[in-house]
């Protein structure tokens, strides 16, 4: 388990998919970790009502008192482009936290405007903060383009923010070797109802959100398909987790082996979020390489492409892109920390 040298605090922004959950439990579990809130989106694979509830929830499996605290806050209800979705036996999936039950209801209440936390947070935190975005642009796009024109907000998101981890968007064979198509296609069969084969989910629900945060100067990791393609979500990861005797681990491995997730296991699964997470600690588990990106906006019914990466040395921002991933050393780290 890789330790930091001193503690570091963590906003942690989802769409409370399965793999949010891998993400977040990972960080939540890991000591040298404070996570200071988290916001919850209702544009990607969670209905925002539920998806909200569902995490507060989450926490029970911590088994204390302080973590039943973290502040936990009512999100996006619509992207800030489009309204494209994911299907609606996933949503209905992610709504029912995959039939996985938490130990108990989390007594205290959520907060009901995400964009007010976060503002009130970035501007009054006396340290600064680490963000792990693992729920596609919609919350943290609006903060972006929030403080577009709010100065106090827009200084403060400069010096308080110290980066963002983002698992999202894919660089195409175009680009680099090995290149990464998206990952719509094989997560929508047997009946896909998109034609685009060029974005990443978490990009493609919102890419507008995704663009604002991608223009907003902060420094910025992309764990991008590339990266976590090389880590799959495998049958013998599973059996390992299995073997650890703990709330958390066992809730996981009740997630994985829920309906909806387990025929993707060892097929078209990787390890999404949670490589996110696990980079968030220990960036040395991934090589990247620093691209000038902008995001496709632009929707074609016809032949789409929007929530594709483009590399545009003009118009396009500095983003770190992680392209390569070593899966034993992720497991490792992965494991470890759950197992505490």
């Amino acid at each position: 388990m890789r330790r930091l040298e001193e503690k570091r605090n963590v906003l942690i922004d989802t769409d409370a998919d399965f793999d949010d959950y891998m993400a977040m439990l990972y960080l939540l579990k890991h000591p040298d970790i404070n996570v200071q809130g988290i916001t919850v989106s209702g544009t990607g694979a969670v209905h925002l009502t539920p998806g909200t509830a569902n995490v507060s929830n989450m926490l029970t499996l911590l088994g204390n008192a302080k973590s039943l605290k973290i502040p936990v806050a009512s999100g996006a209800k619509a992207p800030m482009i489009y309204s494209n979705t994911y299907p609606g036996a996933d949503r209905e999936a992610a709504d029912q936290h995959y039939e996985a039950p938490f130990p108990s209801t989390n007594p205290n209440p959520t907060l009901d405007d995400a964009l007010l936390f976060l503002r009130e947070y970035i501007i009054n935190c006396e340290s600064p903060v680490t963000v792990l975005c693992i729920g596609g642009g919609s919350n943290w796009g609006r903060l972006f383009a929030l403080a577009n024109t709010d100065e106090v907000l827009h200084l403060a998101l400069g010096k308080n923010v110290e980066r963002i981890v983002m698992m999202g968007g894919n660089l195409l064979p175009c680009y680099v070797t090995p290149g990464a198509e998206g990952n719509l296609q094989p997560t929508m069969q047997p009946d896909p109802y998109y034609t685009n084969t060029v974005a990443e989910w978490n990009i493609f629900v919102d890419p507008v959100g995704a663009q604002e945060i991608f223009a907003g100067n902060v420094p910025i990791t992309l764990v991008a398909l590339n990266a976590t393609s090389q880590v799959p979500l495998t049958p013998e990861f599973v059996a390992e987790l299995a073997q650890i005797n703990n709330p958390v681990a066992k809730f996981l491995c009740q997630v994985l082996e829920s309906q909806t997730i387990k025929p993707g296991i060892g097929n078209y699964l990787d390890f999404w979020d949670p490589l996110a997470a696990c980079v968030l600690v220990d960036p040395t588990l991934v090589s990247t390489e620093a691209f000038k990106i902008r995001i496709e906006l632009e929707l074609d019914e016809e032949d789409d492409k929007s929530g594709m990466l483009i590399l545009d040395d003009v118009d396009g921002h500095s983003i770190d892109v992680a392209l390569d991933a070593s899966a034993d050393e992720v497991y490792q780290e992965y494991l470890d920390v759950i197992a505490l």
